[in-house]
């Protein structure tokens, strides 16, 4: 004490080892959003022209590292995002090889069962039906997929692969497109011309055709590949139904005839799409 005068004293608490330091701490938030490159200036003072070059050296280093380092890391994500577009893309396309087997498969019995139905509208015609006469007329046709194509897109991730793969899978999926459009008009058109049947008794109850479709795609089992010609020729006849073609008018019959002929000219355009597909596909192995 000096002076006689009485100095308080600060009194001073026990420090806790398990008190939260956030408690007596306030950080600003410069603090607590960090820059990513800190650039600190030099500990000493500068005297030379060398000090000077060598501190910015070491400056301009640091942050090509740093930007390095950065590039670095989004170039591998951008990598990753690549590998998983063209593992979607493979899937599907693979799937997709499936789905034209078995459309090229069915463009023959479909083709096939249409030359059929005109030799028994001539029959018909002659009025020499045969007992086992009946019209084929149902057709089938799965879509050529597109989700993953649509995903890739939508990701921006095609662009991180290369022009010539993108180029050629740009190509199979415009070929697709037009396919599926195709194939959905000529069986648009077919029902239309053989819609005389639709409103005519037949045969067959509604619980027939739900189990003749059962069959068939407990068959397919997701793979419309394993299905032979001779069980899609008898799926398309059960879900045809056999018809009282003496009910037919002339005015009918040529409405059919027209259709079917229609039909035998557009599947064998059709052909010609999924022989270009084919080859498409087979590019991506090259």
């Amino acid at each position: 004490m000096a002076g006689g005068g009485t100095e308080a004293e600060v009194p001073h608490e026990p420090l806790d080892p398990n008190a939260d330091p956030s408690r007596g701490e306030t950080r600003s938030s410069s603090e607590l959003s960090a820059p990513m490159l800190d650039v600190h200036a030099p500990h000493q003072a500068v005297h030379t022209w060398k000090d000077f070059l060598v501190h910015i050296a070491a400056i301009t280093i640091g942050l090509l590292i740093a930007l390095g380092l950065e590039a670095t890391v989004e170039w591998l994500h951008h990598r990753h995002q690549a590998q998983q577009a063209l593992e979607l893309l493979k899937q599907e396309v693979d799937q997709n090889r499936l789905v034209l087997k078995s459309a090229m498969q069915s463009n023959e019995v479909e083709e096939r069962n249409h030359h059929e139905d005109l030799a028994v509208l001539r029959r018909l015609r002659a009025g020499s039906l045969e007992p086992n006469d009946h019209i084929v007329y149902v057709r089938g046709y799965e879509s050529l997929g597109s989700s993953a194509w649509k995903i890739v897109h939508e990701s921006n991730a095609a662009a991180y692969l290369s022009f010539e793969l993108i180029r050629r899978y740009e190509n199979i999926y415009d070929s697709q497109t037009i396919i599926n459009e195709t194939a959905n008009a000529v069986y648009v058109k077919l029902q239309e011309a053989t819609s005389v049947f639709n409103s005519e008794d037949r045969e067959q109850s509604g619980n027939d055709k739900e189990r003749i479709q059962e069959d068939y795609y407990s068959t397919a089992n997701g793979r419309p590949d394993v299905i032979s010609a001779e069980q899609m020729s008898a799926f398309y006849s059960g879900m045809s139904g056999k018809q009282d073609l003496s009910r037919l008018t002339p005015g009918q019959i040529d409405r059919l005839e027209q259709g079917f002929q229609q039909a035998i000219t557009d599947d064998r355009r059709l052909r010609r799409m999924y022989i270009y597909l084919e080859d498409a596909y087979a590019t991506l192995a090259k």
